[in-house]
């Protein structure tokens, strides 16, 4: 009796753990997918292999014409979802006013949206997004691209399909040419399953084999590398295994990488480790006040947190 007494309690202890997982991972969610949290319900092989055919077949994007001194712009966790109220550009649509600073700005070439693109709630969520991302001539002074990556909100209920149809990789790089020839790297990752994988993994390393080629680097990814001062989550969604994690940023140290941009926990934080500027890139939830941070690449690589304004 003793011995069913203490299994059915180790039982009650691992739900109580499973389902404090669940609610960590889904802070500010409407829904609960707690078995897409466990069981992975999209494989990071699978994915990057997407990503991967993808730009081959589609080649990547390259800016040219740039000044030696620009900005882009860097933002994450818009959370998007059927649920809301959001009308796609209209006054409460925070991405588009986003976007819209980007693209009035002069010396802005591009923006990033760097995952968790939606909430739930299957494909309304993307086309939200999508939508607030076109151009709209009569309130953008230029048609700048908006780069996104994938996070971990934007596979949960299978929603992996989704981003693949609206956005087709993200995995991939973008190359700015400038008029006094400099070339500068962004390499966008998927760290939607809390990993980075080994085909994405061994593609980076051969991306910054020819980190020598460019003037500035600069690496853009979901998940948070550290411990917050406001979150102490290990949770697999929150952080990269601890080996992987230490052996990517002693790759980013020994490439000479400028500047890593990451969000997931809706909040600022700077980490300098190894030479290498580690960057939360702030959110555009609407819990809180949203805002976003613009990097100035030229001489040096800086950025500044700027609120959003929603006027």
């Amino acid at each position: 009796m003793e011995t069913l007494k203490l299994n059915i309690m180790k039982k009650q202890q691992h739900f109580i753990i499973l389902a404090a997982a669940a609610m960590i991972l889904t802070t500010g969610c409407n829904r609960l997918d707690i078995l897409g949290m466990v069981v992975n319900r999209s494989d990071t092989e699978e994915r990057v292999a997407d990503w991967l055919d993808y730009d081959n077949l589609n080649g990547m994007p390259v800016i040219e014409n740039v000044p030696d001194e620009y900005c882009i712009y860097s933002t994450s966790d818009s959370h998007y979802s059927e649920y809301d109220d959001i009308v796609p550009q209209g006054e409460k649509d925070r991405l588009y006013k986003y976007i819209t600073a980007e693209r009035n700005d002069p010396k802005a070439v591009f923006s990033l949206l760097v995952g968790d693109l939606v909430n739930q709630g299957g494909e309304a969520g993307y086309k939200k997004v999508e939508a607030s991302m076109r151009f709209n001539d009569m309130t953008q002074a230029k048609n700048d691209p908006c780069f996104p990556v994938l996070g971990n909100h934007d596979l949960y209920f299978d929603c992996a399909k989704f981003y693949k149809q609206y956005f087709h990789t993200s995995t991939y790089t973008v190359t700015v040419k400038t008029v006094g020839g400099f070339q500068d790297l962004f390499i966008l990752l998927d760290s939607g399953n809390g990993t980075f994988g080994r085909r994405q993994t061994q593609w980076l390393e051969e991306q910054l084999e020819h980190r020598d080629d460019y003037r500035h680097c600069v690496v853009i990814s979901h998940n948070w590398l550290f411990r917050t001062s406001y979150n102490y989550t290990t949770t697999p969604a929150a952080h990269l295994p601890q080996d992987e994690q230490y052996a990517f940023m002693d790759l980013m140290s020994r490439n000479n990488v400028d500047l890593v941009l990451m969000g997931h926990f809706h909040m600022r934080e700077q980490r300098q480790f190894g030479g290498v500027k580690y960057v939360m890139t702030d959110n555009l939830n609407d819990g809180g006040k949203p805002s976003y941070l613009v990097v100035t690449v030229g001489e040096k690589v800086t950025y500044d947190y700027e609120d959003l304004v929603m006027e």
